[in-house]
């Protein structure tokens, strides 16, 4: 195995949880997430060779993964049906208890608001989920901490009233008022 093997290996071990959720956060769907991780690390494979170490490596990932997930959903858009793109997936098991489902279908609930986003909203959103600090976040995207900051309390704020619209059912159309974001 050659050394960019092993640390191609070692960077996608340390990173694929982080770089998953980021899939899902753009993509609420399970399987388009899966065609986006897929392309991500064929991405990382491909450029793992240019990163120079000017960055920090968690932050030099998480702009492939933002630049690849933009580029798949314009391409997805490209091809899009007119029906809705999320679909609630249901619980292959019966026996599975109630506070489990509920709890299920609270986070894809979650996953489809935030699918909901402007595109640089879910991008800042799925970073703050994976706990990326301000400071990180602002160099990913180019923006000043104190600015990054505040498009983080006006998101959340979005959130929470596309959460309650939902009403603990399926979000099927949401205005969002514009915060000028």
């Amino acid at each position: 195995m050659s050394e960019q093997e092993k640390l191609f290996e070692q960077v996608v071990q340390e990173n694929k949880d982080k770089l998953y959720r980021i899939c899902r956060a753009c993509l609420p769907g399970r399987d388009d997430a899966n065609d986006l991780y897929q392309d991500i690390l064929v991405k990382i494979w491909l450029n793992l060779h240019t990163f120079r170490g000017d960055a920090k490596l968690s932050t030099w990932l998480y702009r492939i993964a933002l630049n690849t997930a933009i580029l798949h959903k314009k391409q997805q858009n490209r091809y899009a049906l007119p029906l809705p793109h999320h679909v609630i997936d249901l619980p292959d098991s019966a026996v599975e208890t109630a506070d489990k489902q509920q709890q299920e279908l609270l986070l894809q609930q979650l996953h489809y608001c935030i699918s909901c986003l402007e595109k640089q909203d879910r991008l800042i959103i799925s970073l703050v989920l994976e706990e990326v600090p301000y400071k990180e976040i602002a160099e990913v995207l180019g923006l000043t901490v104190s600015h990054v900051g505040v498009k983080i309390n006006r998101i959340k704020q979005k959130l929470a009233t596309l959460m309650e619209q939902g009403n603990g059912k399926e979000v099927r159309t949401v205005k969002t008022k514009n915060y000028g974001l």
